[in-house]
């Protein structure tokens, strides 16, 4: 996500594919990506702002805001080519049964979106990526539970993307995968309960952990807000028919 959309010359991801293969996860500045401060706050305010978000009716937590993009993406000896995927829809997602649709904002439209996708997806070792797939984009404005439970997201990489936070607490964290949290966690999470900044991103194989947040804590004023983007690199069956697999 870089200032314009004229061409640079694309950051060195080597460092996050040695932590994605040794950890399983890796956490990073968004400036390793070649992102400003100046070009988050923009794209903040282009993207949480009440005519993006909305609340949906029987969304958890119950006083989330939210929008949603799926982008399809086919890497080839050519690139990367990305488009707008034909739907949004969730299907049993998050304990809620059933198909649903939210609010879409159509982000290849914008060219300092697109870049920032693009570059998301070059962060997924080369090793590891799919022929084909697509890429949920989720914008979650929340102001009390971050999360409602520790959980999967059932896709292969989950990219948690922090573009502002009001108040305290929302400390994410991750679990190396067991039966979920019977009789309680183990003792040592693999990433210890951080609060992430605005601009850090928190990369993780979604199969290896169990994760989650803290509540957020509110401002002496009484009030709390952290804006997310959550990316999920998806596992082909999640949208793709079969005759589009490759």
């Amino acid at each position: 996500m870089s200032d314009d959309s004229s061409p640079s010359d694309p950051p060195d991801l080597s460092h996050v594919w040695k932590g994605l293969a040794s950890n399983g996860y890796a956490l990073i500045p968004d400036w390793d990506l070649g992102v400003s401060d100046d070009s988050r706050e923009q794209f903040h305010k282009r993207y949480f702002g009440d005519d993006v978000l909305r609340h949906d009716e029987g969304d958890f937590p119950p006083d989330r805001k939210r929008a949603r993009d799926v982008i399809h993406y086919i890497w080839s000896d050519s690139g990367l080519e990305l488009r707008e995927y034909e739907t949004i829809t969730i299907t049993d997602r998050a304990d809620i049964k059933g198909k649903r649709e939210h609010k879409r904002v159509e982000i290849l439209e914008d060219p300092q979106a697109k870049h920032l996708v693009e570059t998301l997806l070059d962060l997924v070792p080369p090793g590891r990526r799919q022929p084909e797939g697509t890429l949920g984009v989720n914008f979650f404005r929340t102001y009390t539970d971050v999360v409602t439970k520790p959980h999967h997201d059932h896709e292969e990489y989950i990219f948690l993307y922090l573009m502002h936070r009001d108040g305290g607490g929302a400390e994410s964290y991750l679990y190396r995968d067991y039966e979920p949290f019977k009789g309680g966690p183990p003792d040592e999470p693999a990433l210890d309960y951080r609060q992430l900044s605005p601009g850090e991103l928190l990369i993780f194989e979604d199969s290896l952990f169990t994760h989650g947040a803290t509540p957020l804590e509110p401002l002496p004023d009484g009030t709390a807000m952290r804006d997310m983007i959550v990316f999920t690199v998806d596992y082909p069956e999640t949208y793709l028919k079969p005759k589009q697999a490759r």
